[in-house]
């Protein structure tokens, strides 16, 4: 289901944007014209992903706490210590937000977890 998290002009490039979605911790982030959505906490331990440091040109996203790096398009994890890669999510901007599309079901929502 389809959900407003923000306008657009809130997200700036390379940095992280938090938002919880139907209980669901999401970070909403821009590398130069694309957005991406993934699961906001780390895989690896509890870690606000937004709060990382992001790389705009790869795309990337580094845990604040361990420094676990994942791919914002994937969610897939590309350093160690995490393992387990990230849930994304469909992003589109209708008007001037940005909507994130969120599972209804948990099982939906697992089954949309990416590979790594």
């Amino acid at each position: 289901m389809w959900r407003r998290v923000c306008a657009l002009k809130d997200l700036r490039d390379g940095e992280g944007h938090s938002v919880q979605v139907d209980g669901v911790e999401v970070g909403v982030y821009r590398c130069g014209e694309e957005l991406f959505a993934v699961e906001n906490i780390c895989t690896h331990a509890h870690a606000y992903l937004h709060e990382g440091s992001v790389d705009r040109v790869r795309c990337t996203v580094e845990c604040p706490l361990h420094g676990a790096e994942f791919d914002l398009r994937s969610g897939a994890v590309l350093s160690p210590p995490a393992e387990e890669a990230l849930r994304v999510f469909a992003v589109r901007v209708v008007g001037d937000e940005v909507q994130v599309d969120i599972p209804e079901a948990s099982g939906e929502a697992a089954e949309g977890r990416a590979k790594s």
